[in-house]
């Protein structure tokens, strides 16, 4: 990989690991009575939820293009193919490829959904990101 797309793609592995870090804390502090009850809190894990997915969208696309890869239409069809190269079962490459279905759903659902989706969007996190960044340095900075 050449050293300019390691400048691309290195500030979108580093903000996700940081990111992933707020994981435990939301997972403790924000249950539904309070997403339901302070506003300040359901935007704020909104927004911290929406920005990780949309930022492992980017880091996958950019990464597919510097491989040479295809780069599919769909938003849950480039997880699924960015899957394919990380995980080993298909069931983590489905669970990876449902966070652009969690991205939409927390843009045009209500409040009981949305939480759900938060919770889905949790689950997948803790399982398959700290795979989906070990990948990426091994990939990316091994060269």
């Amino acid at each position: 990989m050449v050293l300019r797309d390691k400048t691309k793609v290195v500030p979108y592995m580093d903000f996700i690991e940081r990111e992933i870090g707020f994981l435990s804390g939301y997972e403790a502090d924000v249950d539904w009575k309070v997403y339901q009850s302070v506003r300040e809190k359901r935007l704020e894990i909104e927004r911290w939820v929406e920005c990780l997915i949309n930022a492992t969208i980017d880091l996958s696309k950019m990464f597919l293009v510097i491989k040479g890869e295809g780069v599919p239409e769909t938003s849950r069809e480039l997880l699924f193919k960015m899957a394919s190269f990380v995980f080993d079962k298909e069931e983590d490459g489905e669970a990876f490829s449902e966070l652009a279905r969690i991205r939409n759903a927390l843009a045009h659902r209500y409040l009981d959904i949305k939480w759900e989706e938060i919770k889905r969007f949790i689950q997948i996190a803790r399982k398959l990101h700290p795979s989906f960044i070990a990948y990426l340095k091994r990939q990316i900075l091994a060269d």
